[in-house]
């Protein structure tokens, strides 16, 4: 089993547990690409599209956002022996690794640092396919960022992943989100029916471990095999979660994930760590200039206009959704 499919399956877990991360992408090995066997010219439009785009990003090569510092640039940019481009779900986590500075950095930035990348690994044909396709997948984003994070019953998460699912029908073709989503998919189903049978108080522990061994026989071997494989990062998340309660150090914590989970896994985990951070210091930055705002004694409508101006000046279009509901529904660690 790879490391980034153990990875996926953390992921998912931690969107299930509803830690603010729902809409949050995984990471898989990338190993079942899209055949990409007619991949029809695009446009001479898109192409002189990218390349304004990358020679931008090309100037941008030496300075990179500081949450990228000591990072590796997760997922891949390939193509076949045609020159077609590969999508896979290592094509989507490149999308999602330069993403990531969203707040850092605007989108246009990191649409042409992502455009550079594209030039540089690609050929001109494939360079403008992951370009196009570059522009679904940020449609996808912002749509995503409309829906309402789900409650924390599987009901409501249940929902969340058809809406999800519903959401890519719209911007994606059947291959394409195959690619990009099926394994994530395929295990939160799993994670979902799992919760239920845990959480059914009408089943003895032994109609209950007969159920979930039942549940797990079900699985392809494949993912079955990374099911159990993924015991061991949820131990190491709850020996974490114990960690940080006791004050443990980041460095005493990265070293508990190098010794059960390899050095790679590690250094993924704590580039979460770091994200997650840094959108709490955003997030908190702007709970006070909020605060400052609901009791500057303006009236009620003036209040929300001058919030409504805040959000705009520090979140990306695609946060602001975010924001609107944790002000709603404010969390210690939101």
């Amino acid at each position: 089993m790879s490391k980034g499919r153990v990875y996926t399956i953390l992921i998912v877990l931690l969107a299930l547990a509803g830690l603010g991360m729902w809409g949050w992408s995984g990471e898989g090995d990338g190993s079942t690409p899209v055949a990409a066997a007619r991949q029809d010219p695009l446009p001479a439009s898109v192409t002189s599209v990218l390349h304004d785009y990358a020679v931008r990003g090309r100037e941008l090569a030496d300075s990179p956002p500081p949450s990228w510092r000591g990072t590796r640039p997760d997922g891949a940019l390939a193509e076949d022996e045609n020159g077609n481009l590969i999508i896979n779900e290592a094509l989507r986590r490149r999308f999602d690794y330069v993403l990531s500075a969203l707040g850092e950095e605007d989108l246009e930035t990191l649409k042409a640092r992502l455009a550079a990348d594209f030039e540089a690994r690609l050929s001109p044909s494939a360079a403008a396919r992951a370009w196009a396709l570059l522009q679904q997948y940020l449609g996808y984003r912002e749509a995503l960022a409309e829906l309402t994070p789900p409650g924390q019953d599987p009901a409501a998460l249940r929902q969340s992943l058809e809406q999800r699912q519903a959401l890519r029908d719209r911007f994606f073709d059947a291959a394409t989100a195959e690619a990009f989503f099926g394994f994530e998919d395929r295990y939160a189903d799993f994670a979902l029916q799992r919760r239920r049978i845990l959480e059914d108080e009408d089943l003895d522990e032994a109609t209950r471990s007969e159920r979930l061994d039942a549940l797990e026989a079900t699985l392809p071997p494949d993912l079955r095999e990374q099911v159990r494989a993924s015991r061991e990062p949820m131990r190491v998340r709850e020996e974490v979660r114990a960690l940080r309660e006791q004050g443990a150090s980041q460095r005493r914590i990265d070293q508990l994930r190098e010794q059960r989970l390899g050095r790679e896994a590690a250094d993924r985990l704590a580039e979460l760590d770091q994200r997650r951070a840094l959108w709490q210091a955003r997030y908190q930055d702007y709970r006070e200039q909020r605060r400052a705002i609901l009791e500057s004694g303006l009236a009620p409508s003036d209040q929300q206009a001058e919030i409504e101006r805040l959000r705009e000046r520090l979140f990306e279009a695609g946060e602001r959704r975010r924001v609107e509901v944790l002000d709603r529904n404010p969390a210690p660690d939101s």
